[in-house]
């Protein structure tokens, strides 16, 4: 005797609910991939005095969020930054370093940067634990 489409249809729920679980997870993992990027800040960087060195970074790479007043992880002729947008336009970003006392260049020793030079905008910043040398 068959069985009545009703006896079924919990196992059919919980099969569907966890296919869709699943590629649920698969398309959220897929797009932190695509969009994320993370980097550590380098020994000495005294540019922004909120991300010291050695901070582990949690950057959006498709700059989303990039405005003035962003922190950002930029590629200068002097190497790999990170500093706060001070002007921005179409093609190009200004960066100057919150910290007056820094003593790594930013715009006002190489000029505007072009936009593609920026590796991401900030969206967290991890700081480095204070016991960790103990």
């Amino acid at each position: 005797m068959p069985r009545a489409p009703r006896d079924l249809l919990p196992q059919r729920l919980a099969r569907a609910a966890r296919r869709t679980t699943l590629a649920l997870g698969c398309a959220v993992v897929f797009g932190a991939l695509v969009k994320l990027d993370t980097c550590w800040v380098a020994p000495g960087m005294n540019t922004v005095e909120e991300i010291p060195p050695g901070s582990w970074l949690l950057l959006d790479r498709w700059r989303s969020g990039l405005r003035v007043g962003s922190d950002v992880v930029v590629e200068t002729p002097h190497g790999e930054l990170v500093s706060r947008v001070s002007a921005l336009d179409e093609a190009s970003v200004t960066i100057l370093h919150p910290n007056p006392a820094a003593t790594w260049g930013d715009s006002r020793l190489f000029g505007p940067l072009p936009l593609a030079q920026v590796r991401g905008t900030i969206l967290a910043a991890f700081r480095p634990d204070a016991d960790e040398g103990r």
